[in-house]
This record gives structure tokens, C-alpha cells and sequence, in this order.
């Protein structure tokens, strides 16, 4: 091979290796893809197909059904009630986005006569109460009510700030009217942070520690070290006597970040 065609083929040898590796650095990122979690596979760190490890989904079999406490029907006025259930998410760092549930509502007979259907947030390692108001039962007397959540439950990691934040409430007192029963509380946020629209819930129990009734009201916001009074009311005359009270307040974790 002559001088001339050695260096031809040097020259054509350089070209082909960078042709090869803009080629192969086009075709690189199609063939070894990043390890995602939606890519419908078990890469990465995952411990499940898309969920686990450094994923915001969290795997089914490492999260635990949320529990129901109790479900009941208050009533209200006339034919109408109240409907509550209290729910517990035991997982301490997980929690629901949005999940859907069902109040199946009967009569005496236990005869189906209603449902009510709604969404919620679940925070983590939290007790909250769900709250359907006014179902009006017509002219039948309910005896039962039966509270499930609705699956798929889509998990995802969350983190227990408000839960860490100094929000509580006290200095809980009855009205003079039994009557028209009002209770009053007092909302404290000894936090740095403002907090922005919440529920709160108040549940009454009697002497055994059953709920005999629940009252709910909204905040609109409670400034840093601020306080602020949440009343909550009753129609009517409660059908038994109070022995102890709770107020839950209930700050959706997914709309409200620190």
C-alpha cells in the first residue's frame, strides 16, 4: 500500500470512528434507557414494578389498608343525619392523595335505603373523620350505617411535617342553651408558618367513650402563633349527656407543604 493510500485510509478510519460515535451516541440513550418510574419495569432501586425505593409511588404489599374506627349517623333535625366514620391510615410515612369511599345507609329492618359517595386525602400515621352531612332518611328511622373505603389505593411517600407542627386545640366549652347545644374551642397554631384553610371536626362521647354526636366547621386561615375560635352547633338537644369531647383538625399534607 503506498504512502498516499495509508493516509487516505487513516483519514477514512477517523471519519468512519466519529460517524460511529455520533451514531452510537443517538442510539445509546433508545437502547440502555435511565431507569424511570414509569416505565413500567423493576429497575433502578425500585422494590416493585415503578414503586419503591426513590419512587413517590409506594408498593402495594409495603403499605397497610387504611382502618375504619367506627361509623355512625347523628342525627340532626327532622329526618336528617349526619353521617361520620372514623379512619385511621396506619402507615407513618404514606399516605393517600385522593381515595374514594361509600356510606351505605339502613333501616330497622336493615333495608338498604341510601348511599353516599365522596373522595378524601389520607394523612399518614393520622386519625380524621369523614363527614357527610344532611342525609335525609325520609320517613324511615335508620338503624345502621356501613363506611369502606373504595379500592385501588395509590400510595405515595409523604412526609410528617404537619404533624410536627405545634396546632392544637383546647379550652373546649359547652354553651348554657341544652337546647341548641353550641361547643367552642379554642385553635392554637404555635408554628412559624401560616396555615391556610383546614376542617375541624368535633366529636362527643358519652361515658363509655361512644361518639353520641359530631359538629364540622372550616377555617379560612390561622397566621403564625395566632389563635382563633372554631364554633360548632347543634339544632337540637343532644339525645345523651356529654362526658368528654375532641376536636380534629383536619389540614390536607398534599395542598399544604413546609
Amino acid at each position: 500500500m503506498s504512502w498516499a493510500s495509508r493516509r487516505q485510509f487513516k483519514y477514512l478510519s477517523v471519519f468512519l470512528l466519529i460517524v460511529g460515535l455520533i451514531i452510537f451516541a443517538f442510539i445509546y440513550p433508545l437502547i440502555f434507557k435511565e431507569p424511570t418510574c414509569a416505565d413500567k419495569k423493576q429497575n433502578g432501586n425500585e422494590t416493585g414494578i415503578d414503586c419503591g425505593g426513590s419512587c413517590l409511588k409506594v408498593c402495594q404489599t409495603q403499605a397497610l389498608s387504611p382502618t375504619i374506627l367506627w361509623s355512625r349517623a347523628f342525627p340532626v333535625t327532622d329526618s336528617f343525619y349526619n353521617l361520620v366514620a372514623l379512619v385511621e391510615n396506619p402507615n407513618k410515612s404514606a399516605g393517600l392523595r385522593s381515595v374514594n369511599y361509600e356510606f351505605r345507609i339502613y333501616d330497622t329492618n336493615n333495608k338498604l335505603i341510601g348511599r353516599r359517595q365522596g373522595s378524601t386525602y389520607l394523612a399518614p400515621n393520622k386519625q380524621m373523620a369523614i363527614f357527610e352531612s344532611r342525609f335525609d332518611s325520609g320517613e324511615t328511622e335508620i338503624r345502621s350505617i356501613v363506611f369502606e373505603f373504595v379500592p385501588p389505593y395509590d400510595w405515595i411517600q409523604t412526609k410528617l411535617g404537619l404533624d410536627l407542627l405545634p396546632i392544637s386545640a383546647d379550652r373546649i366549652t359547652w354553651g348554657e342553651d341544652e337546647m341548641n347545644p353550641t361547643l367552642t374551642a379554642r385553635v392554637k397554631n404555635e408554628s412559624i408558618y401560616d396555615i391556610p384553610s383546614f376542617e375541624a371536626i368535633a366529636i362527643v362521647y358519652d361515658l363509655e367513650k361512644n361518639a353520641i354526636n359530631a359538629s364540622k366547621t372550616y377555617k379560612e386561615n390561622l397566621r403564625s402563633n395566632g389563635t382563633s375560635s372554631v364554633i360548632f352547633t347543634w339544632p337540637n338537644k343532644l339525645n345523651r349527656i356529654s362526658v368528654s369531647e375532641e376536636v380534629l383538625l383536619q389540614i390536607n399534607p398534599f395542598t399544604t407543604v413546609y
